[in-house]
């Protein structure tokens, strides 16, 4: 069964290559991928959340630059992630489940508990979680798999992730945690 599903989130060109955070992009995909193979090889969703803005969308003005606009090389997920292995899906706004048909989806496949992966942790990762917990998911950020262009933002953003809505766990836990329901599954 389905239980777990996987949100590869904001993991697009104009976010990853942005040179405030370039270089913690280039550190975190080996992880990113691991965490992927290890969702894929179990037989559990990836879902891939990417923006997709207008030109000129109202919320580029609170941010000061233009970023993921519909149509552009800059609107579509990495090279390094792909062959992509799961669902894209689109959102306008920062919670991948505002507006969007990811909730259905993971309904759909009878998933429980959703883990996080992407960027911005404070942003994007944050609001995710906020709105997977107030949908009843359990919801796990996953801690070398998420960043922020501020290293504060992102410690900041995993503490209340994990004193509100959710747990964060890092790519070793879940390994194990894949693990431990293997050898359930296996003595029922």
């Amino acid at each position: 069964m389905k239980t777990k599903a996987l949100l590869v989130i904001d993991m697009q060109n104009d976010l990853c290559w942005d040179l405030r955070r370039k270089h913690k992009v280039e550190q975190m995909i080996h992880p990113v991928k691991q965490l992927i193979d290890i969702f894929s090889d179990a037989e559990q969703p990836v879902f891939y959340i990417r923006f997709c803005l207008s030109k000129g969308d109202e919320q580029f003005k609170r941010f000061g630059d233009e970023y993921c606009i519909e149509g552009t090389d800059g609107a579509n997920i990495i090279k390094e992630l792909l062959t992509l292995k799961g669902r894209v899906i689109e959102k306008r706004k920062h919670s991948a489940f505002f507006e969007t048909e990811l909730d259905k989806y993971l309904k759909e496949t009878g998933v429980t508990e959703v883990f996080l992966s992407g960027l911005q942790t404070h942003i994007c990762i944050m609001t995710t979680a906020a709105d997977a917990s107030f949908r009843g998911y359990r919801t796990v950020a996953v801690k070398e798999c998420v960043l922020s262009s501020n290293e504060e933002n992102k410690i900041n953003a995993l503490n209340w992730i994990s004193n509100y809505v959710g747990e964060v766990l890092t790519v070793p836990e879940i390994v194990e945690e894949f693990a431990d329901g293997r050898a359930r599954e296996g003595n029922t």
